[in-house]
């Protein structure tokens, strides 16, 4: 049993709340605070599918699966951190202080890679949002985005579970959403 009762909070989404995990500062454990328990093991049957196909685990927080906590059951995933141990920031957080500045260039460049890397690796998401991927700094110049939640599929017929065509529109329509998020 993990105990959670002194575990840092790093956030909170709309039915999950997110620690550090207190045995090892390179996780996190996700906890459903809502009554809508199942929602980890959806997501965990779309980490193993990943697993089975052996996609690159650069840009999305790897699945660890399941323990037991004192908050009931969590989720258990990889925490991005920075070059210099600090957790990293979700994009939301970079996205005022990016407009105009020297960072803009590197930010763009970084999410043209996550686009390629989402659309290379065929992640099917549920939603894509600024605070649901983070930029981590692997050095003082650059960096990478990572997702680190909101992976799964929300539509009524999931074809684009089984399809490389759907999935690739999918995330077509996932990104143009994502970018007007972006230019707000």
């Amino acid at each position: 049993m993990v105990d959670l009762t002194r575990a840092r909070v790093l956030g909170k989404g709309s039915s999950r709340l997110c620690y550090v995990h207190p045995d090892d500062e390179r996780k996190c454990v996700k906890v459903v605070y809502t009554r809508r328990k199942e929602i980890i093991e959806e997501e965990l049957k779309y980490y193993r599918r990943y697993e089975r196909r052996g996609v690159s685990w650069d840009m999305l927080a790897r699945s660890y699966g399941i323990v037991h906590t004192n908050m009931g059951d969590g989720a258990v995933f990889g925490l991005a951190r920075d070059f210099d141990g600090e957790i990293s920031l979700t994009l939301d957080r970079y996205l005022p202080v990016m407009r105009g500045s020297a960072f803009e260039g590197e930010l763009r460049a970084a999410l043209e890679v996550f686009r390629a890397y989402l659309f290379r690796e065929r992640i099917v998401l549920r939603e894509l949002k600024p605070d649901n991927v983070v930029y981590q700094r692997i050095s003082p110049e650059s960096g990478r985005l990572v997702l680190i939640d909101g992976v799964g599929n929300n539509q009524f017929l999931p074809i684009a579970n089984y399809s490389r065509i759907f999935v690739r529109h999918l995330l077509k329509k996932k990104w143009a959403k994502f970018e007007q998020l972006l230019n707000t």
